[in-house]
């Protein structure tokens, strides 16, 4: 296979195996500094996507379908500046590099934005909730954005080496499950005992409290990457002169994520993390629901007892996935990890015994949770693409790249959440009964099984789709290394 199949320069031709030199090895410190930012993000987001739905809804006393609109609006929004940031780190320079910045001023705007979220004044009618949880969360959604996009290409550009990458994603997955297990277990346990020292209004004080715990998660997180990462973190190429103009540089700027969103590499893996993430974000936003109601666990025991060991299972989990993505790669195994997900998810919420905490433990902390862990590679396989990127035109867009990723999963949270709030009005959910019919159980445990499980099967068969294979990625690294030895030498 030759450099044609690539777009590489003229006699840029692979003789015999696919391997290059090495990268330099990166200390083990700044594998897990890099990963550090990931807590405080995922306590966010995790606390979102469990919390604010059902708080809103329940606690303020927000309509669910309005609910579902104000978020999905923000995230819209949010999805929308993605790219721009991405872009505008690439080609930032200062003395502190051009993705630590964003990420040290994001982290302090997350840390009020996220605490005045969950703390709201008293509201006067839907419209005024409606407009506070709207305006809230695209604050918050936008903060999120100075640190993920440029921390996500940051992971990209640490190593050359193909197996260091999934390991610094690997570590970005277990920081992240340490900020679930944070996001998702705080606020429950917080409101366990404010129930118990008979505090009033025990929602919202345990929400306020715990998201001002987590703002200050988010600060120390993200700083412990900032400091790390410095020196490895170099300044953004340049912009041409003939792009000095704003103007100019909008264009380049569109024409650039066109040709990123439309690539025949990146596009299929793109659009079946998409579909993923919209069932992801159905079974985030239910899962309070569906195991309150369909299952009778009180919301302690679904965090800490079914959520937690889910995320201890998936911690460990990592380890093995590097291993097999060291031994087989990286396509196959992040396909059957979708696929088997998918199948069981189907198959097994509708048929789960309400009142059995042993059966929700077994199946869906210890057997989903250890499947759930290959989203590593799909992560890890964008900074591969932005190689095959590199050697067709010759620049480094690793944060447009990734800007664009997380655009996508934003529009596919939007439509998960507006999903989410007119499938509950149709099965009939009310906001303020104490009760619920079966029924509901019941349409709560089809959305959560079957309608979420189809759209993982869905998305790891349009996956195989991603033409890039791991061999054909290793022979791109290696023109690439000859391209850079080539450039030294002149």
């Amino acid at each position: 296979m030759g450099s044609s199949d690539f777009g590489g320069a003229p006699g840029e031709h692979i003789q015999g195996p696919a391997s290059g030199p090495p990268s330099p090895p990166l200390p083990l410190p700044v594998k897990i500094g890099y990963g550090a930012a990931e807590l405080g993000m995922s306590a966010v987001e995790v606390m979102l996507q469990l919390y604010l739905l059902v708080f809103y809804t329940e606690t303020v006393d927000l309509e669910a379908q309005y609910a579902g609109i104000a978020l999905a609006l923000a995230i819209l929004w949010d999805a929308m500046v993605d790219p721009a940031m991405g872009a505008i780190s690439d080609h930032t320079r200062t003395r502190w590099g051009k993705r630590r910045p964003y990420i040290f001023i994001g982290s302090v705007s997350l840390a009020v934005s996220f605490t005045l979220l969950f703390s709201p004044p008293k509201l006067d009618g839907q419209l005024a909730t409606f407009l506070y949880l709207l305006l809230g969360y695209m604050f918050v959604n936008t903060s999120m954005t100075f640190i993920n996009v440029p921390h996500s290409a940051l992971g990209g550009e640490l190593s050359f080496d193909r197996n260091v990458r999934t390991e610094l994603f690997g570590w970005r997955l277990l920081f992240k499950n340490f900020g679930f297990l944070l996001g998702a277990m705080l606020p429950g346990v917080l409101l366990e005992w404010a129930e118990r020292g008979g505090q009033a209004a025990p929602d919202a004080t345990s929400r306020s409290q715990a998201s001002l715990s987590i703002g200050l998660a988010v600060l120390l997180s993200a700083w412990v990457t900032f400091f790390i990462a410095r020196g490895y973190d170099k300044p953004g190429e340049r912009m041409p002169i003939r792009w000095a103009s704003v103007g100019g540089r909008v264009l380049k700027f569109l024409r650039d994520l066109y040709e990123v969103a439309t690539s025949k590499v990146f596009l299929p893996l793109l659009i079946a993390y998409c579909i993923a993430f919209i069932g992801r974000t159905i079974n985030a936003s239910l899962a309070l629901f569906y195991y309150r109601i369909r299952l009778g666990f009180s919301e302690y025991e679904t965090v800490v007892y079914v959520l937690g060991l889910f995320m201890v299972v998936l911690s460990f989990s990592i380890l093995i996935w590097v291993g097999i993505s060291r031994r087989w790669g990286k396509k196959l195994p992040a396909f059957w990890g979708a696929m088997l997900l998918g199948i069981i998810t189907t198959i097994l919420y509708p048929l789960l015994p309400a009142g059995e905490l042993w059966a929700s433990l077994f199946f869906v902390s210890v057997i989903s949770g250890s499947l759930v862990g290959s989203i590593i590679l799909f992560d890890s396989l964008v900074a591969d693409i932005v190689d095959y990127d590199e050697l067709v035109t010759g620049h480094h867009r690793e944060g447009l790249y990734f800007g664009c990723w997380l655009m996508a999963t934003k529009v596919s949270r939007a439509a998960g959440l507006v999903a989410t709030g007119w499938m509950l009005k149709m099965i009939g959910f009310d906001e303020d009964a104490v009760q619920h019919p079966p029924e509901v159980g019941q349409g709560l445990a089809l959305m959560f099984g079957p309608g979420v499980g189809i759209l993982f099967i869905l998305a790891a068969l349009v996956f195989l789709w991603m033409p890039l294979t791991d061999q054909r990625h290793r022979r791109i690294q290696v023109l690439l290394q000859r391209r850079q030895a080539h450039r030294r030498r002149a």
